[in-house]
């Protein structure tokens, strides 16, 4: 897949797994929170590539909001 961050339009949604899983990196690793919506992390926990820390924080992010 190729999505360049810095040109995508505002009303951008990703359509494929492989699309969530960047877009969902790209906005948990930029601090942008506002537009992660918490049943696509779910989803897709196991394949997030995240560090420790943002790993942590989306574990107890995802608890609270069930």
């Amino acid at each position: 897949m190729k999505v360049w961050d810095y040109n995508i339009p505002k009303n951008w949604k990703p359509k494929t797994d492989e699309a969530w899983i960047w877009y969902l990196e790209k906005m948990i690793m930029t601090g942008n929170l506002n537009r992660v919506p918490a049943r696509m992390v779910r989803k897709y926990w196991q394949q997030l590539r995240l560090d420790e820390g943002n790993r942590l924080l989306f574990a107890h992010y995802i608890a609270r909001k069930k």
